[in-house]
């Protein structure tokens, strides 16, 4: 394994979600929502070790038996950034961390892939993340809907839930990060800072500190689950070709 690019992949999750209770093993198309994820990521380029972290043995075992590995984690965690980083002190020998969440069962494995590369590529690339056009300008609207806009190199100017600024032209977030380890850790031990707490944004955090965080763009649109609805209505359309 190259010490130096090795690239370790963690999914958090846990149970106890407040608007969704137990959405990682919510059924969708026959299987657990974590089990999407894990596959997903799974045809990703470029892993060298793929875990689920929880905290939660109902999780574990479910995910045991679709054949992941599974690293227990501190019920304390606050967040799965938390969770990512607790893994990644356990692992010094990955320079790459990314952060798969749990509840991106349409995970596009080509837009993890050119994350990773662009990582490995530019190592002055501390923080990345998944960005992909939205063609529906009144989803993009949705204050639920995370805008993010970009500047001519590809790092963020912004990331909001409300209005993007006028002229601006903004791309829909999606909630994959990558991150060097020693900046994960360096992250993870930051206070939330204002505006991350006003905008309920966890990004805003390397921004309001002036670490730029580079956007790869994803070719395709896909969806995430936040609700029991939103699950309801993948469920209702079906499954797109993948992983």
């Amino acid at each position: 394994m190259a010490v130096t690019r090795a690239v370790l992949a963690v999914i958090p999750a846990r149970h106890a979600a407040v608007r969704f209770p137990g959405k990682p093993l919510a059924v969708l198309w026959g299987k657990p929502m974590i089990q999407h994820v894990w596959e997903r990521a799974r045809a990703a380029r470029g892993i060298d070790w793929l875990a689920i972290a929880t905290d939660d043995e109902r999780i574990a075992a479910a995910a045991r038996g679709f054949g992941a590995e599974v690293e227990m984690t501190s019920s304390t965690c606050t967040s799965g950034t938390d969770r990512v980083a607790e893994v990644a002190r356990r692992a010094p020998t990955f320079a790459i961390v990314l952060n798969l969440q749990g509840d991106e069962p349409e995970l596009d494995s080509d837009a993890v892939s050119t994350l990773i590369a662009g990582m490995r590529a530019e190592p002055e690339v501390r923080m990345a993340t998944l960005a992909h056009r939205e063609p529906d300008a009144a989803a993009l609207r949705a204050p639920d809907v995370v805008k993010v806009g970009v500047d001519a190199r590809g790092d963020a100017l912004y990331f909001t839930r409300g209005s993007a600024p006028s002229g601006s032209a903004p791309l829909r977030h999606v909630g994959v990060y990558g991150f060097t380890r020693e900046f994960l850790l360096e992250f993870a031990s930051w206070p939330p800072g204002a505006l991350e707490q006003a905008e309920r944004l966890e990004q805003l955090r390397a921004l309001e500190r002036g670490v730029k965080i580079r956007v790869y763009e994803s070719a395709r649109a896909f969806a995430g689950v936040d609700t029991p609805e939103q699950l309801a209505a993948l469920e209702r359309r079906g499954p797109r070709s993948g992983p």
